[in-house]
């Protein structure tokens, strides 16, 4: 599939800036120079469930992670975290998981200090429910019962242990944590090497496990620290339903983005719209 077929609005620009030329580039359409040059774009509906759109979120998120994250961190870590075990229907499993995931993340914060991480839902394969993947920064492999600056008690961050010291496996401290804080018992964490990093966190961004159909939920969430990708600029950018051959000066190509297509005069001596109107 070229693009989204839900959504029949279309954008068009003659202002070939740098927002437009990457557009262009990642399209794989050739510009060779910049004068007379219309770029067209069809916009989408970027829901979740539109097989075109999933596919695109997933790539843009995927393009934007490779190039923030290793700028965040070099060590990261994958964590699931699982909704109650009476909580099995979409909105108690969210519910449970948003108000849980908020309650341990200020835990991870307590003990392992500045944690930047990518949050992704995911639909349970054969249930209703959904559970959250994480991809988090700077965890370690054991914690420790001790003391904090301010003397009170609490859990320390650990990269190495000895038989004597009594310390916990991440895994097991994150299972008993899960359980403290109201959610799954199943929870589990692993280290992730670099290079897999953006992998597992874009993994689930697929059509099949984003169909969650629950109002307001955010798919992918991040932290201030790694932020998301920037919108579009509207402001190079006319949009409407088709473009006609009045918005059009003589000489000029219109290059359409998503076929590669390049119109010239000849399309406008025996069309009036573009897209044609029987497609």
């Amino acid at each position: 599939m070229l693009y989204c077929k839900r959504y029949p609005r279309v954008a068009w620009s003659r202002e070939v800036k740098p927002e437009a030329l990457a557009a262009a580039r990642i399209a794989g359409v050739s510009l060779p120079n910049n004068r007379g040059i219309v770029l067209f774009t069809r916009l989408r509906c970027k829901q979740w469930d539109c097989e075109y759109c999933a596919l695109k979120n997933q790539s843009i998120w995927r393009a934007f992670l490779y190039d923030k994250m290793p700028k965040v961190s070099s060590d990261w870590w994958f964590v699931t975290l699982t909704a109650h075990s009476r909580m099995r229907t979409a909105e108690a499993s969210y519910k449970n998981l948003q108000r849980g995931i908020d309650v341990i993340m200020k835990r991870i914060r307590r003990v392992f200090g500045k944690v930047e991480y990518v949050r992704i839902f995911e639909k349970h394969p054969t249930s209703d429910a959904i559970h959250a993947h994480l991809v988090c920064s700077n965890l370690t492999p054991y914690v420790v019962s001790g003391c904090h600056k301010n003397l009170q008690p609490g859990w320390l961050a650990l990269t190495e242990r000895d038989r004597d010291t009594g310390a916990w496996a991440i895994r097991s401290w994150l299972k008993k944590t899960a359980q403290e804080c109201q959610i799954g018992y199943q929870a589990d964490v692993q280290k992730l090497k670099d290079s897999y990093a953006v992998n597992y966190a874009t993994k689930y961004l697929t059509k099949s496990a984003q169909q969650i159909d629950i109002k307001g939920m955010r798919h992918v969430q991040t932290t201030r620290g790694i932020g998301a990708p920037s919108g579009e600029s509207d402001r190079i950018w006319q949009v409407g339903d088709y473009v006609t051959v009045k918005d059009f000066k003589a000489g000029e190509r219109l290059i359409d983005l998503q076929t590669g297509e390049v119109l010239d005069t000849d399309y406008w001596a025996d069309f009036d719209v573009y897209p044609p109107e029987n497609t």
